[in-house]
């Protein structure tokens, strides 16, 4: 009963995955005389009242000539993020960003810990030895997210058919929120930023 429940499961998920659609889309700043690269990065990231299931990815952020590398990441609640010490110095990389804040202590270079955000918001890293370090990371409430390139471009693959919430996020604009129905195939979409986010 198990053995068929199970691959009952398997085969429901590899037709989700087989219907999966992508969304490709481009940012588009409202603010005269800006540029978009003044206000980056950006995150565009879905959501769905639907439980939806996708695979988790895993993230780094290293810490490279006394510095974290790269200084801005984006992850989906549930990542585990690597931090590996890739000097020749100790470190010791913490957070206050409550309920994702964290100590992972002193560690020397060749050594790497981790830690998995369950709760989506901004985390800001630090390290206790060197005031210098600093580097942010976004959690996503939702596995599918893209952060947007230079150009104001992004994609995101591989999401379930339905109907979602996009969202933005940029630490130097106002959210902004929007419905979208996302086909099988390729979903085209343009955002405008400067403006308020949807109640």
């Amino acid at each position: 009963m198990r053995l068929a429940w199970a691959a009952a499961l398997g085969v429901a998920l590899a037709a989700q995955a087989a219907q999966a659609g992508d969304l490709r889309g481009r940012l588009v700043l409202d603010l005269p005389g800006a540029q978009l690269a003044d206000f980056a990065p950006v995150v565009v990231y879905l959501e769905s009242g639907a439980p939806r299931r996708a695979p988790r990815r895993g993230a780094a952020l290293r810490q490279r000539e006394a510095q974290f590398a790269p200084a801005f990441l984006a992850v989906g609640t549930g990542d585990p993020v690597a931090m590996p010490n890739e000097d020749e110095i100790f470190h010791n990389v913490f957070s206050f960003s409550a309920p994702n804040d964290f100590d992972l202590g002193l560690y020397p270079g060749g050594e790497s810990r981790s830690v998995t955000f369950h709760h989506a918001g901004v985390v800001k890293v630090y390290c206790s030895i060197h005031e210098a370090m600093s580097a942010t990371i976004f959690v996503a409430p939702t596995p599918w997210y893209a952060v947007a390139g230079a150009d104001g471009r992004f994609a995101i693959e591989g999401v379930p058919p339905g109907r979602y919430r996009v969202r933005t996020w940029a630490e130097k604009l106002p959210p902004t929120a929007r419905e979208l129905q996302v086909g099988s195939g390729v979903t085209s979409l343009e955002i405008r930023l400067g403006e308020a986010a949807a109640p």
